[in-house]
């Protein structure tokens, strides 16, 4: 790829050709944007939010919830966690009766619950589902009860009914019936209609069992009959079974003396307990992030360094004349926008970082830990998934250890690393480095890297300013207002005349000289108009003159590029040195902590923290799942920072821990996500806030509601804004490109290299369904699915191996069915079948996406407005398909209205600019072929120049900053690698104020 050069050359003197010699691959001819990010908008500071108040409020959802969402595994049926009931006539559901009697089986259920102080629920039909030790006796309808003593059974307690009836949210959350709105309906739909008599409302009951059963794709093992239920199943196969089952939920009490295992509810309830021994103390936490999430705006300034810890006081400030910027450590490249993010998580209390996916937050997440662990602080990551831990430690091998705790299971492999480490690291002490020369070395690459970036963005923004300005004097010009012709070396230049014009206009005593000096030398009339018009022009000349001079005092774009490159390389390797000198001393010094966690290891083998702090100086980086942050001592600012990873999908009830453990907090996550989903029923909810004496309107302001929001809009209220990861790579960029504009305003740019070889990036499958109502507030498109199962076969059949394909469809029961559908098939590839949040999880992307969009011709608007504004659905689909997405459904009715799917099945219109315009003219006037916006091996070249057999590929630059200006050279140098061809970038205000010499530049250059 080559460049014309604009610089000295070339601006200097406009009819002097271009010096021959050696050319670069990417012919250069070039634009500019402003660099500096954007201030955040920081609203007033709001009064402080009650931490025992939000602690108790929090706990008592997080507590009935959990009663909601109890599972319970089919080997825990009939022992002590659930029984089946005497087989009879259902009476509870039915309105037969207002008691059931438990039998024998059951009374060891109420006795257990009475003791740990668990909610007694009551179910039927009972449904058996699920793979291996992970099978689940989940009932369909559920209701609270309480035990009533009846004296002529007393070994058989009899229960009632002491709340509304339920659809079983835990079954739902198995079955992927996730959304809001589909319980919401379901729970209204089981409780409308009056009772009527004892027969009727049997075969009501019966009824409404077997709609939910079929809605749910649930198959039935016996036949529904609430008038003759059996005592257990006949049969432990899947399906529905004419059972009811009493059985305990919800987390219960525990000894004083004994830790609740990490990942679990009483984990976090024990946690977000102030009157626990080890739970959050509302006094402690003024130097921790938590104070930020409570206080809000405002009260979230980073501490300050402690003195009592040399690294930390001198936590990678940077020497080299950027102030207290840190100095990073990082084994990827830092864009700019990872970098401001990164600065912020050292220095701010709290940060909030929008994420989209391919946005590289998991090279965020390993430079904030490496430049921290090199700093000498403590850091912890908390991942919503296991994906995103594996992630961060892939990332951290061969640089640095990092610990993983978590539940039991994770205590050997600790173990295990810390007999690695004592292996590794025994013997004599590392051979002496000094640590003050590493990090000199590191600050002064970076100051190279931040040198070129603040260059290059000085470039790009000149050459923004000069095609506006360029256009402004073609305007000019076409008016009959030449500047070239007007301030000549022999007339004088623009500043010259710019003040005389100025005084003629004002009037006063000197005003008739400089009029005349104006009629003699420059030939104009001197009336206002003409005076007003040429102070203008003389201003507008003033500026192109000066934005001239300012680019021919910047290196050349291909001299910058290198140098980048070098400074960048040498800056990853300085880091690596940088990290080892501080990693290594600090284990062979920590050798007695070491040998001291891993003896207790050996002998304590319940969970709790003994020797754990000790460890935590030696091995300052840890990470663990966000709902297993109990496996770490619940200390105030355990760690100077904790990295929030997954803030979309994460509850505030979890992130508090977190924040609690942490000086500093960076929380992390993708903000087309509308949060978890909550099974509570408002009133519970509204009775939690009245028992809290909260105001509801008071947390949903600043995002702490739980049940409404995430993590990250609680972080992101709290810290007055949000930062921006604002590069995207793994998506088709037509893919991408569409959900930057649907899913996230814009803000995201695409540098995904497109696969040739790939096919196209978005097909349509044409099938004109029907939008079916199923029960609760949901659809279902049967064509539409039929049509899909067709279509992943053909795709399984051709793809190459080792491919992963992922069918995705917006309500539950459209997902039910196309797994029905598609569980009997044998495929070459891995077929993954789920709803919005498939793409969301560990399984971070799929090479081909097959989406079943379920509206028609002739859907409800209720279902229209409800599938049309799931933005994380559309985010998921296309930034996280890695080759192609294919759309099975009614093309007419989504091409008529709006939308990423309208935008995609639309014809794009080339529409060209001035700049792109004047260039096009020229080239065509000196006979040349141009084609315009040409797709050239899956990337967009503005202009096609054809010489005959051979071609020029042409980029315009009309970037507004050095990113984007980055980004269109390695676009360039892509293009030119792919092709073959030379390709040429040209900045947008040569078209204008230089065609003819750039086009004999463009010329020259083939």
């Amino acid at each position: 790829m080559r460049s014309l050069r604009d610089d000295e050359q070339e601006i200097g003197d406009l009819g002097t050709p271009v010096p021959s010699g050696r050319r670069p691959a990417v012919i250069r001819i070039r634009r500019q944007g402003t660099g500096g990010a954007s201030p955040h908008w920081k609203p007033p500071a709001a009064e402080d939010t009650d931490p025992r108040a939000l602690l108790g409020y929090l706990r008592a959802c997080l507590r009935r919830e959990a009663v909601h969402t109890h599972t319970v595994l089919l080997g825990h049926l009939d022992g002590d966690t659930c029984a089946c009931l005497p087989g009879g006539a259902e009476t509870l559901f039915s309105g037969g009766g207002d008691r059931v009697p438990a039998g024998a089986a059951a009374a060891r259920v109420v006795r257990l619950a009475a003791r740990h102080g668990q909610a007694l629920r009551y179910g039927y039909p009972l449904v058996i589902l699920g793979e291996g030790a992970d099978r689940a006796a989940l009932p369909l309808l559920t209701v609270d009860v309480q035990a009533v003593e009846d004296p002529a059974f007393p070994d058989a307690p009899r229960i009632r009914a002491i709340g509304p009836p339920d659809v079983n949210a835990a079954l739902l959350e198995r079955l992927g019936a996730t959304d809001p709105e589909d319980l919401f309906e379901l729970r209204t739909r089981l409780r409308s209609g009056a009772r009527g008599p004892y027969p009727a409302a049997v075969a009501d009951l019966a009824v409404k069992v077997r709609t939910l059963l079929s809605r749910l794709e649930i198959e039935r093992v016996d036949d529904i009959d609430p008038a003759a239920t059996r005592d257990a199943p006949r049969d432990p196969v899947d399906g529905a079974h004419n059972v009811a089952v009493l059985f305990r939920a919800g987390p219960g009490a525990r000894p004083g003396d004994r830790v609740p295992e990490p990942g679990t509810v009483e984990a976090v309830l024990a946690d977000l307990d102030p009157t626990e021994r080890d739970g959050i103390d509302p006094g402690a936490i003024g130097d921790t992030a938590l104070q930020a999430l409570l206080r809000g705006p405002g009260g979230a300034a980073g501490p300050e360094p402690d003195p009592a810890r040399g690294a930390r006081a001198e936590d990678g400030r940077d020497p080299g004349g950027h102030g207290a910027d840190p100095v990073p450590i990082s084994a990827s490249p830092l864009d700019q926008a990872r970098y401001a993010a990164l600065c912020a998580a050292m220095a701010d209390r709290l940060t909030a970082v929008a994420a989209p996916p391919g946005t590289g937050v998991h090279d965020l997440v390993d430079a904030v830990v490496r430049t921290a662990v090199g700093s000498g602080l403590r850091v912890l990551v908390c991942g919503r998934t296991e994906h995103d831990i594996r992630e961060v430690l892939r990332r951290a091998e061969g640089g640095h250890p990092v610990m993983r705790v978590g539940g039991k299971e994770h205590r050997a492999a600790e173990a295990r690393l810390i007999g690695r480490l004592l292996a590794d690291h025994g013997g004599a002490p590392p051979r002496h480095e000094d640590p003050a020369a590493h990090r000199a070395d590191l600050a002064r690459h970076w100051s190279v890297v931040r040198a070129v970036w603040d260059e290059m963005d000085g470039m790009a923004a000149g050459g923004y300013e000069l095609a506006h300005l360029a256009l402004e004097r073609e305007l000019g010009i076409a008016a009959g207002w030449d500047p070239d012709r007007l301030f000549t070396p022999e007339r004088g230049g623009p500043e010259y005349w710019l003040p005389r014009a100025e005084r003629a206009f004002a009037g006063g005593l000197g005003a008739f000289q400089h009029r005349s000096a104006i009629r003699r030398e420059l030939g104009l009339d001197t009336d206002p108009e003409t005076l007003a018009r040429l102070c203008a022009t003389a201003r507008l000349e003033s500026r192109w003159r000066a934005a001239l001079d300012r680019r021919t005092r910047h290196a050349p774009l291909g001299e910058l590029t290198e140098r980048l490159a070098r400074a960048r390389e040498e800056h990853r390797r300085a880091g690596a040195d940088c990290l080892a000198a501080a990693v290594e001393p600090r284990l062979w010094r920590g050798r007695p902590a070491l040998e001291n966690r891993l003896e207790t290891l050996n002998w304590h083998h319940g969970p709790g923290w003994p020797g754990m702090e000790g460890l935590i100086e030696v091995l300052p980086a840890w990470t663990c799942r966000t709902d297993q942050v109990r496996a770490l001592p619940p200390r105030a600012g355990l760690f100077d920072l904790v990295v929030v990873l997954g803030a979309e999908r994460t509850r505030v009830c979890e992130l508090l821990p977190a924040l609690h453990r942490a000086a500093r907090a960076l929380v992390v996550g993708d903000p087309a996500h509308p949060g978890p989903a909550s099974a509570l029923e408002p009133d519970e909810e509204r009775r939690a806030l009245a028992a809290a004496g909260l105001a509801a309107d008071r947390l949903d302001e600043r995002g702490l509601r739980h049940g409404t929001g995430s993590a990250l809009r609680a972080a992101e209220r709290a810290a007055g804004g949000i930062l921006w990861l604002d590069e995207h790579s793994g998506a088709p960029p037509l893919l991408a490109e569409t959900a930057s504009r649907h899913c996230y305003g814009g803000r995201v740019s695409v540098s995904t290299a497109p696969d040739p070889g790939g096919g196209p990036a978005f097909e349509w499958r044409d099938v004109a369904g029907v939008c079916e109502a199923a029960p609760g507030l949901s659809y279902i498109n049967r064509e539409e699915a039929y049509r899909a199962a067709v279509v992943v076969d053909e795709i399984d059949e051709h793809l190459p191996l080792g491919r992963t394909i992922a069918v995705v469809a917006p309500t539950q029961p459209q997902v039910a069915l196309l797994r029905r559908l598609l569980r009997p098939r044998a495929f070459r590839h891995r077929v993954v079948v789920g709803g919005p949040d498939l793409l969301g999880g560990d399984l971070d992307r799929a090479d081909i996406t097959v989406l079943s969009p379920l509206l028609a011709r002739g859907a409800p608007a209720i279902i229209e407005r409800r599938v049309r504004r799931m933005g994380h659905l559309w985010a998921a689909v296309l930034t996280r398909t890695g080759q192609r997405l294919v759309v099975v459904g009614d093309r007419s009715h989504w091409e008529a209205g709006d939308g990423p799917l309208a935008e995609l099945v639309a014809v794009p219109e080339n529409t060209p600019d001035g700049a792109c315009r004047a260039l096009v003219d020229r080239l065509r006037e000196a006979g040349t072929r141009v084609g315009v916006q040409q797709t050239v091996e899956g990337w967009t070249a503005d202009l096609v120049v054809r010489f005959g057999a051979r071609r020029l590929l042409i980029l315009l630059d009309r970037e507004p900053d050095g990113r984007g200006l980055r980004r269109l050279m390695a676009r360039g140098d892509a293009l030119n690698r792919i092709t073959g061809d030379p390709v040429v970038v040209v900045p947008a205000w040569r078209c204008l104020a230089d065609p003819d010499r750039l086009v004999r530049e463009i010329l020259e250059a083939r």
